[in-house]
């Protein structure tokens, strides 16, 4: 094997590193702040993924998550939070709000209409 060999086979491996960390690693959850009227909030921007896609909040109290679209695809024309049957249009470049209580603390996901792009709020 000569140094080029040497040389791509690192440069794929890294490659492949990057692209599992990228998709598969850790995510840092992002917690809701108190709005004046003790309403917890959390904007999400929707791009190819929804950022931040981890969201804290306080279980029992209500959370109001503000979407905003900037991204064209129509995958993500849409938001469904299944545990809350709620299901939210997001027309593009604009905000959208959902407004939940988690009964319990636990793990609720929220996803595309396809189920593509996914996220969660965590409920402590």
């Amino acid at each position: 094997m000569d140094i080029s060999q040497i040389t791509v086979t690192l440069a794929g491996a890294a490659l492949i590193a990057f692209i599992l960390w990228f998709f598969f690693g850790p995510r840092q959850a992002v917690a809701a702040r108190q709005s004046a009227g003790g309403v917890q909030e959390v904007e999400v921007e929707v791009r190819s993924s929804y950022v931040p896609d981890r969201i804290e909040a306080q279980a029992g109290r209500p959370i109001r998550i503000k979407f905003r679209r900037d991204d064209p695809n129509p995958c993500t024309a849409q938001v469904v939070l299944p545990d809350f049957g709620i299901v939210k249009d997001l027309p593009l470049g604009r905000e959208v709000a959902a407004e939940v209580t988690p009964p319990t603390p636990g793990e609720y996901e929220f996803h595309c209409g396809m189920n593509m792009v996914r996220g969660k709020l965590i409920a402590r």
